[in-house]
C-alpha cells in the first residue's frame, strides 16, 4: 500500500508514539508530520496551507482536548477525515468524538496493517467525497 506523499498528521503527547507512526507511514509513503498537542497543530496550520489527508489524534489530549479540537476544526473549515486513537479506558471520549464528527476510532495498541489500511480508506474517501457538502457531517 502507497500513499503517494499524502500528508498524515499525527497528534499526540508521546513522542514515542510519534516516531512509530512517521516510521511506519513514512515506509508507506506517507509525509508525515507530528505535533504534541492541538494548539501546535493550529498554530502551524497558520503558516502553510497545506490541507492534510488525514489526522490521527490521541484522545485523551494536554491543553485543548479532542472534543473541542475537533469542533475548533470544523469551525475552521478543515473537514479532513479524522481517525482517533484511544485506549478502552477513553471510550466514552472516542465515543464522544465520533458524534462530533471523528471518522473513526482506533484502539491502541495500533496494529501497523489495520491502520494503513483504515488510512489508505480514508484518504481515498477524502480525495473521492466532499464530506461536508454531502451531510457526512
Amino acid at each position: 500500500m502507497h500513499f503517494e506523499q499524502d500528508i498524515v498528521y499525527v497528534i499526540d503527547p508521546d513522542e514515542a508514539v510519534d516516531d512509530a507512526l512517521a516510521i511506519l507511514l513514512g515506509a508507506a509513503g506517507a509525509r508525515v508530520e507530528c505535533y504534541p498537542n492541538a494548539e501546535a497543530f493550529l498554530d502551524s496550520r497558520s503558516a502553510h496551507s497545506l490541507r492534510p489527508s488525514c489526522l490521527l489524534v490521541e484522545a485523551n489530549l494536554p491543553g485543548m482536548g479532542c472534543l473541542a479540537f475537533l469542533k475548533r476544526l470544523r469551525t475552521q473549515g478543515i473537514y479532513d477525515p479524522v481517525l482517533i486513537l484511544t485506549s478502552t479506558s477513553n471510550r466514552d471520549i472516542a465515543n464522544q468524538a465520533l458524534m462530533a464528527g471523528a471518522a473513526e476510532i482506533i484502539e491502541k495498541p495500533l496494529v501497523g496493517s489495520r491502520l494503513l489500511n483504515r488510512l489508505h480508506f480514508w484518504n481515498h474517501c477524502n480525495d473521492n467525497v466532499d464530506i461536508k457538502s454531502n451531510g457526512y457531517l
